[in-house]
């Protein structure tokens, strides 16, 4: 790859490259330094993912329970209110059988009650009519 950079072919080498690559028996001090440097902030960013990760889980499992929790009061909520759509319906029949009941007897109640009041009313004008005939006027 870094002969396809530079241009050259793979298998030619540069004399130079190639005795810096035989003189290269180990890692120099300060190429130590900076490896371990290296692994120790590789190892700080993998303990951060780490944290990361079980922080993700964590909170992907308190999701799962709060919907769920959400699942089932939604649950109990929809129960409960076909229990009350059911009784309403129920408490609608039964105001209307009440109300055709009351209609009824309302219309029976008015109707005696208008023939008495009638009679009630006759019987009176004709008793002040006799009064008037019997007690007349003094002068």
């Amino acid at each position: 790859m870094r002969s396809e950079l530079l241009g050259t072919d793979p298998l030619s080498v540069s004399e130079s490259e190639e005795l810096n690559l035989r003189k290269r028996k180990g890692l120099g001090p300060e190429e130590k330094q900076s490896a371990a440097e290296l692994d120790a902030v590789l190892d700080h960013h993998r303990s951060v993912q780490e944290k990361l990760a079980e922080e993700m889980l964590s909170l992907a499992r308190n999701l799962k329970n709060n919907t769920l929790a959400a699942q089932n009061v939604i649950k109990q909520d929809n129960q409960t209110l076909s229990h009350s759509l059911r009784m309403a319906d129920q408490n609608f029949e039964k105001l209307k059988d009440e109300s055709e009941r009351l209609e009824q007897h309302a219309k029976k109640s008015v109707n005696w009650l208008l023939w008495i009041m009638l009679i009630v009313v006759c019987f009176i004008f004709i008793s002040m009519i006799l009064f008037i005939r019997i007690f007349p006027k003094l002068r």
